[in-house]
C-alpha cells in the first residue's frame, strides 16, 4: 500500500501535527508499506521519518505576502501580542496560519494531485490539512485522517473565512462545504489520538486510538510527596504568555518552592541574569520530558493537545493555562472533569503556587491521571490506525475488481 501523508502547516512553533505524522509514518513504514510524508519549510517539519518527501510551500499567516509575515509574526508571538486575541474556533486557527488562503490552497491542491498521479498513491492520511482532503477527494482514492472534539463545526466554525476554500471545491468539481471544518466529515475514516472521556465523539467509521506511540512502564506513586516528586515542569507553548511575565511568574515560585522547576520553550540565553541565579530554576528549548516528568509534582502547560497527551503518558497531574484560545480552554475543562488537573484563569506565581498546594493535598488528581493513562494505552495506537486503512484500502481494491456481485442463482 501506496501511504502519503500530510500534516497541517504553520509558520508558528506547533510540534503536535508533525509528532502525530512522525509517529503514524514510522508505523506504516514498519507494517511494510511504501510511505511517503508531506513536509513545508515552516520551522516545524524535521528529520521526516521516510525518505519519500513532497515539499509543499508553506502557509503565510493571514495569507499576507511571506516577506512581510515572515518578520512580523515571530515579533507578535515573542510579545505575546497573539495570546492576547481569542481564538474562538480551528477554522479560526485555520485562517491565521494561513491555511485557508485561496492562492495557497490552491498551490497545494494541485502539487498534492500530481503527486498522487506520478506516485500512484492508494490512501492519503490527513494531519489537520485541508488541501490534502480536497486533492484526494479529487483524484478519487481514499483518504483518512485525524480529528478532535473541539475542531467540529458543531463545536465552534468562522465559516465567513471559508470563502476560499469554498472557491477551490468548486473549481475541482467539488461541492461547497460551507464551513471548512466539514471537510473532516469528508474522511473515509476518522481517528481520535484521545479516548471517548476527553473527547465524547460518536458516528461511523470513527476510532479512539489513544496514544500513537507504544509508552513505557511508569512509577506513578498514589501520593506526590517532596521525596518522590520534586520537578516542576512548565511548557507554555508559543504567545500564551507574555515573556517577561513568565519571567517574574516562575522566578517567583522556584523562590517559593524547594522544587526544581524547568522551564521548557525557553531559550536559556533570553532568560534574564535574575532568573539564571536562581539554582532551581532552568530554561530550555526542549528537555527530555522522559526523564522529568516521571519525577514531576505537575506539569504545567498552555493546553495544546501534544502537552495534555504528554503529561497523561506520564501520569502526571496538570495545571493549565489556556488562555483564549478555544481548543486549549476544552482541552483544560476536559481534565478538570476528569478529575485530572486544574486549568487557571490567570498566570500568576499566587495562581501556579495555589494549584501546587491542591495538588499535593489533594491525591486524586494523581491517581484519575494514572487512571487515563491506562484507558488511553489500551486502545491500540497507530496499530489502530493501520488496520483500518488497510481495511478500507482492500475493500476499494475489491470493488474496483468485482464492481458487480456475481450471483450463484
Amino acid at each position: 500500500m501506496r501511504i502519503l501523508i500530510v500534516p497541517m502547516f504553520a509558520l508558528s512553533p506547533m510540534n503536535g501535527p508533525w509528532m502525530r505524522t512522525q509517529a503514524i509514518a514510522r508505523a506504516f513504514l514498519a507494517a511494510g508499506h511504501d510511505v511517503a510524508i508531506a513536509r513545508a519549510a515552516d520551522g516545524n517539519c524535521y528529520h521526516p521519518a521516510s525518505p519519500k518527501v513532497l515539499t509543499l510551500p508553506a502557509p503565510s499567516p493571514l495569507g499576507l505576502p511571506m516577506a512581510i509575515a515572515s518578520r512580523t509574526f515571530p515579533i507578535a508571538t515573542k510579545l505575546g501580542i497573539a495570546g492576547r486575541k481569542p481564538v474562538k474556533s480551528f477554522e479560526e486557527v485555520l485562517w491565521l496560519t494561513g491555511n485557508l488562503s485561496y492562492s495557497y490552497t490552491t498551490k497545494c491542491v494541485n502539487m498534492l494531485r500530481a503527486y498522487i498521479q506520478s506516485k500512484q498513491i492508494d490512501v492519503i492520511y490527513s494531519e489537520f490539512n485541508l488541501a490534502a482532503i480536497i486533492a484526494a477527494k479529487a483524484e478519487g482514492i481514499p483518504v483518512v485522517g485525524s480529528v478532535s472534539y473541539p475542531t467540529q463545526a458543531a463545536y465552534a466554525n468562522a465559516k465567513r473565512k471559508a470563502q476560499g476554500i469554498n472557491r477551490v471545491l468548486s473549481e475541482v468539481g467539488l461541492p461547497r462545504a460551507g464551513t471548512a471544518l466539514n471537510l473532516f466529515t469528508w474522511l473515509d475514516f476518522r481517528f481520535v489520538p484521545s479516548c471517548y472521556e476527553l473527547e465524547p465523539m460518536e458516528g461511523p467509521n470513527l476510532a479512539f486510538c489513544g496514544f500513537l506511540d507504544a509508552i513505557a512502564p511508569v512509577q506513578t506513586p498514589d501520593s506526590p510527596t517532596d521525596g518522590q516528586r520534586n520537578v516542576l515542569v512548565f511548557y507554555l507553548g508559543t504567545g500564551t504568555v507574555p515573556r517577561k511575565r513568565l519571567y517574574r511568574a516562575v522566578c517567583e515560585i522556584a523562590d517559593a518552592v524547594s522544587y526544581e522547576l524547568y522551564v521548557a520553550g525557553v531559550d536559556e540565553s533570553d532568560a534574564p541574569a535574575s532568573a539564571k541565579n536562581r539554582k532551581n530554576l532552568h530554561f530550555g528549548k526542549r528537555f527530555d520530558f522522559s526523564e522529568l516528568l516521571p519525577c514531576a509534582i505537575a506539569f504545567v502547560n498552555h493546553g495544546g493537545q501534544n502537552s495534555v497527551m504528554t503529561a497523561l503518558e506520564y501520569g502526571v497531574p496538570q495545571i493549565i493555562y489556556p488562555g483564549k484560545v478555544f481548543e486549549r480552554q476544552y482541552n483544560a475543562q476536559s481534565i478538570v472533569d476528569a478529575g485530572a488537573g486544574i486549568s487557571l484563569a490567570d498566570f500568576t506565581s499566587e495562581s501556579v503556587s495555589g494549584a501546587i498546594e491542591k495538588l499535593r493535598c489533594d491525591t486524586s488528581l494523581a491517581r484519575n491521571a494514572s487512571a487515563l493513562r491506562e484507558t488511553l494505552s489500551s486502545l491500540g495506537g497507530t496499530s489502530c490506525i493501520i488496520s483500518h486503512t488497510e481495511e478500507l484500502v482492500a475493500n476499494r481494491i475489491v470493488k474496483k475488481l468485482f464492481p458487480q456481485r456475481i450471483s450463484l442463482d
